[in-house]
């Protein structure tokens, strides 16, 4: 993986972690669900159309960035993005 496939990963991965951790009073769970699923879905559609080695990089590099993460309630949100964001294939 790239320096930029990191930094947009790291991005992506910020900002659903960020809205999902924002108080309901700051924003609509709604709208927030209106912004988390699509990039949801994209994620899962462009894995979906990968090799396997890519998918499991691309899972790999959300696990690393989510290591590195300082602050632990965001830690534990990222370390459970790639399930929560549907990536893992289900057994």
């Amino acid at each position: 993986m790239t320096a930029l496939d990191r930094a947009l990963a790291k991005a992506v991965m910020d900002l659903v972690i960020s809205i999902e951790l924002t108080d309901d009073e700051d924003i609509d769970p709604d709208v927030a669900t209106q912004i988390t699923e699509p990039v949801g879905g994209f994620l899962r559609e462009a894995l979906d159309n990968a090799s396997e080695e890519d998918r499991q990089a691309v899972i790999g590099l959300f696990r690393e960035i989510a290591a590195e993460e300082g602050i632990p309630e965001r830690r534990e949100l990222a370390l459970q993005f790639p399930e929560a964001m549907c990536l893992v294939p289900e057994d």
